[in-house]
């Protein structure tokens, strides 16, 4: 797991460098379940943390390759994942029980995108599982000239030209095709 054990870090901070699986993290394992992604390397993440009073300082960076399916062609491809990130966490408060804090607004941490902990350990899984998912691609492509499939046969035109006949396609247009206009008189 990747955690930060708080007793360890030092005036100059703490370097971690670890390797976890990315079936070990909850938001991974869902996303691989999800989608067509495949995790096929290990997660590497180096991160360095620093103490400020009772608040801790996260810089990192994270690391893998993951396979997906082109958008286009829908054959499988390998893609480097590298991300930066960072973060501040701090510890955890007591719930109040004070009448009057009802009408105070309050806000959580996550609404103020801290890591929360408690005890003498902090977990950065899901927060390097989210760099992750937030670093695939929203429209995979195995290469920028991806010719894609024939959206009649589906033959994938990057292995072979498809015999289909070339159609006319209508479209809002078309009808500008077959349109004379008039010669303008100079």
């Amino acid at each position: 797991m990747f955690r930060i054990h708080i007793g360890s870090i030092t005036e100059q901070g703490l370097d971690l460098d670890q390797r976890e699986d990315a079936a070990s993290l909850p938001l991974l394992s869902e996303v691989a379940g999800e989608a067509e992604v495949i995790f096929n390397h290990p997660i590497h993440a180096r991160i360095h943390a620093r103490l400020s009073g009772k608040t801790v300082l996260i810089d990192g960076r994270a690391e893998s390759k993951v396979r997906l399916p082109c958008s286009r062609c829908l054959e499988p491809f390998d893609i480097n994942i590298d991300t930066n990130f960072s973060g501040t966490a701090v510890p955890e408060i007591p719930a109040m029980d004070d009448a009057a804090a009802v009408d105070d607004i309050e806000l959580a941490a996550k609404d103020m995108e801290v890591i929360v902990y408690s005890g003498d350990y902090i977990d950065l899984g899901d927060e390097i599982a989210q760099q992750i998912i937030m670093s695939l691609p929203f429209k995979p492509l195995c290469r920028d000239a991806c010719k894609g499939l024939c959206s009649r046969c589906g033959a994938d035109l990057n292995q072979t030209a498809c015999r289909c006949q070339p159609q006319d396609e209508g479209g809002p247009f078309a009808v500008l095709k077959t349109r004379r206009f008039p010669k303008r008189p100079k």
